[in-house]
């Protein structure tokens, strides 16, 4: 995923030809037509012998949820762009483009889309479990995931497992723009990672913020927030944790505050979150451009370095985002991070191939 490495980790996963990343975030003017016969002609790639899902799951350590490990199970596969998608967050329309672009220069999809659903999934853990007792592939990623992944081409356990997902309406939890580009770009399937909405191990962490203003945003947020000098006893990001309803915020001459919202206007945040009010009350209004990261530290330099004002968030409740879905009401861009992030190229999806789908029995073309 593009949003979880940085522009070094990027630069040198290209150097490697057979890297997903090709054709998941091609570079611009790029044929992939060529990049993916040589995958095949190589056999850096190999076709299914028989239409299956994935099992697949994710291990990983949170320091801030009690200091445990977790591991998260679903299922890989595809189902129809025209399914009971419900969508959260707003896209941006320059990454849905260039997504949409690739799609229609080789329909391929190399990095599934995380969907959740209200399935009774109880009845299929122990099964997918099962498959990755022995996975056919163990990567363990840069940022401490353990990814396991097993085929399950049995006839059985599939329908077993289209019984037990149901319908939907399936929510997206991560990869907004490759949704909205496969329906844009006509694909029939979206390639999708399926997990259970009751899963505790749902992490929503903060996306933060630089931001380029045409004004001082400084008036405007008085007007909602309570403005104190930080104390810096502890890192910012660490700071307003403890303080409710509280953003942190870094001027471009390095000067450091909380902002928490005026109880007045608690109410607001019953079926919206602080960063969407953010964006409404302030950011649209005096932001020229916005830069995202996942690292506090990096936002909090830049602006430091006279680049822009950095608005530092905290953890968003899993609450915000089923709300967010049900009301057709979409959160702004990047107000989402699902961690761990789901890894490119385990698995392709080319539009076409024989398939089965999470709603639909197995078919070839």
């Amino acid at each position: 995923m593009r949003d979880a490495l940085s522009t070094t980790q990027i630069e040198s996963l290209r150097q490697n030809p057979f890297q997903a990343i090709h054709i998941a975030y091609p570079e611009a003017q790029t044929d992939l037509a060529p990049v993916w016969q040589r995958w095949i002609a190589e056999k850096a790639i190999r076709k299914e012998p028989l239409p299956a899902f994935y099992a697949y799951s994710q291990t990983f350590y949170r320091y801030g949820r009690g200091g445990h490990s977790y591991q998260r199970v679903g299922v890989i596969g595809i189902l129809p762009t025209d399914a009971a998608f419900l969508p959260h967050e707003a896209v941006l329309s320059e990454r849905v483009s260039g997504i949409k672009h690739a799609l229609s220069t080789l329909p391929v999809q190399s990095t599934p889309v995380h969907v959740l659903n209200h399935g009774r999934w109880s009845e299929i853990y122990p099964l997918l479990r099962s498959y990755l007792v022995c996975p056919e592939f163990v990567y363990g990623g840069h940022d401490g995931v353990m990814h396991r992944w097993g085929p399950i081409h049995h006839l059985v356990h599939q329908k077993q497992i289209i019984e037990a997902i149901g319908q939907g309406p399936f929510y997206i939890a991560d990869g907004h723009h490759r949704w909205k580009a496969a329906h844009e770009a006509k694909q029939r399937y979206l390639l999708v990672y399926l997990t259970s909405m009751q899963d505790d191990t749902l992490v929503i962490a903060p996306t933060h913020r630089l931001v380029k203003v045409n004004t001082s945003p400084m008036p405007i947020l008085s007007r909602y927030f309570i403005l104190r000098a930080s104390a810096a006893r502890i890192p910012l990001w660490q700071e307003i944790q403890g303080l409710r309803h509280t953003i942190g915020i870094v001027s471009p001459e390095g000067k450091a505050f909380t902002a928490s919202l005026l109880p007045s206007l608690w109410e607001h945040l019953e079926n919206r979150p602080l960063v969407a009010y953010l964006h409404e009350w302030v950011l649209d209004k005096v932001a020229t451009s916005i830069t995202f990261s996942r690292e506090p530290a990096q936002v909090m330099e830049a602006a430091m370095r006279g680049e822009g004002w950095a608005f530092i968030l905290s953890e968003l409740p899993f609450l915000y985002v089923e709300k967010a879905a049900q009301m057709g009401y979409p959160l702004p861009p990047k107000t989402t991070y699902f961690f761990p992030k789901v890894l490119s190229g385990m698995c392709f999806y080319y539009e076409g191939d024989t398939r089965i789908s999470f709603t639909e029995t197995a078919s070839s073309s």
